[in-house]
């Protein structure tokens, strides 16, 4: 855990260093992780594919952690037929930049009523200039 941690700082300094280009964060259940960048007072989406006919669900594990910014809002995309069940769906996830700073959302792919589920979890880390 602590060589995760020494990491994500190093991974974090160095993508400040290099500037906030991102205007934009968007995932595709990619476990890899994103760095954003807004101003206070924006709001942004991040984008996940979901299917609950999986019995898997997205979920914001860390909310009562995260002090920079805030969950305001979601949104499905439904892209099917009319009448296909099972399909996946666009999820977007709205958030609003409340303070300077950076903060790291963590957010889990899984079976909410099965807790052996590990399922995938992605971070994506949010800096607020």
């Amino acid at each position: 855990m602590k060589k995760e941690s020494i990491f994500a700082v190093i991974v974090l300094l160095a993508l400040v260093a290099i500037g906030c280009k991102t205007q934009q964060m968007g995932v595709k259940n990619d476990p890899k992780g994103d760095h954003f960048c807004v101003k206070k007072g924006d709001t942004f989406e991040i984008h996940f594919i979901a299917n609950a006919s999986t019995g898997r669900a997205w979920q914001f594990i860390n909310k009562n952690e995260v002090t920079i910014v805030d969950s305001v809002s979601q949104r499905v995309v439904n892209n099917a037929p009319e009448g296909m069940v099972g399909k996946s769906v666009d999820l977007y996830l709205t958030f609003e930049a409340q303070k300077e700073g950076c903060d790291t959302l963590i957010f889990k792919h899984s079976r909410v009523f099965d807790p052996k589920d590990e399922g995938v979890t992605v971070y994506k880390i949010v800096h607020v200039r």
